[in-house]
């Protein structure tokens, strides 16, 4: 009890303190930090470091040389922070979180109209984070389920996830995750680690991975449209800071609903992987849970 207490008070005076800090000082100054601590978190976090640089081998095309590796590991610690330092900047820039994204919302006002509950699928690409607090921004109805981190940091951390009116659901809250359906809510999913143990076994780049079901369940059960999507960094001059990158994922249902969950799992794996390669040095995944083909 007394680690959870001294764990839950480093959560609650450290995140809040960051925010207060970034009432004072523009975005750039906070990157050029976040650079310099990834550094050093690259350099001091051995086992953390191996997790990154194997998931890379595993993307990045056959034969990436080392050193390029190594580079991308790097780049994937100072995303990592990035994204905690902007997520805790939220409350300072509430009514202007909108103004950091490049977003085309065609396609989002689409499958909106449709007026069904929308499955977003999502992994831990880019700034997952922010990515709902983004769209709440923007005035859609945002329910994010989230992982139960012990220790305290999900309770903070929903404290800033919620900063733009959106729903923070826990994965075991299944009857919160229907309700959310039903009201036609926008229901973000991160799929690309099975919490569960009961995932679907998928081709991942090289290898193979175990995928959730839940998002072609949700999507089936309620014929909901289905969006792969990531909030991912641009670090151009003159660009924004990030870019809502995101598609709709088509599927026909045969009616077998085992066979059904099953086919939609394995395209939304895919179009997830897609992603993923798309931005490699942002794929924040510490635990590679990479099986073996069967």
């Amino acid at each position: 009890m007394t680690g959870d207490r001294k764990r839950r008070s480093s959560v609650t005076w450290l995140m809040p303190l960051g925010t207060i800090i970034q009432f004072m000082l523009p975005r750039w100054v906070m990157v050029r930090l976040a650079r310099v601590v990834g550094n050093l978190y690259y350099h001091f976090n051995r086992k953390g470091r191996e997790k990154f640089m194997d998931n890379c081998r595993h993307v990045l095309a056959p034969g990436t040389p080392e050193s390029e590796i190594r580079a991308a590991a790097r780049r994937l610690f100072f995303h990592y922070i990035l994204n905690v330092l902007d997520l805790v900047r939220v409350p300072v820039m509430r009514r202007r979180v909108t103004a950091m994204v490049e977003f085309d919302s065609r396609e989002a006002d689409r499958v909106v109209a449709l007026n069904r509950g929308v499955v977003v699928v999502t992994g831990h690409l880019g700034n997952h984070e922010l990515a709902g607090v983004f769209m709440a921004a923007n005035g859609y109805p945002m329910s994010a389920v989230v992982e139960p981190v012990p220790g305290g940091w999900a309770e903070t951390y929903n404290r800033y996830r919620s900063a733009t009116a959106m729903e923070t659901i826990p994965i075991p809250n299944r009857k919160t995750m229907i309700r959310a359906l039903r009201q036609r809510r926008m229901l973000a999913l991160v799929s690309d680690r099975d919490l569960t143990g009961n995932g679907l076994l998928c081709p991942a780049f090289d290898s193979h991975r175990y995928y959730p079901r839940g998002a072609a369940a949700y999507s089936l059960r309620f014929r909901a449209p289905v969006v792969v999507a990531g909030l991912v960094f641009q670090h151009e001059p003159g660009r924004r800071p990030y870019r809502m990158v995101y598609k709709s994922v088509d599927f026909t249902p045969t009616g077998d609903a085992s066979c059904d969950v099953a086919a939609l799992t394995r395209l939304i794996a895919a179009e997830l992987n897609d992603l993923i390669r798309r931005f490699p040095d942002q794929w924040l995944v510490f635990k590679g849970a990479w099986q073996q083909q069967p």
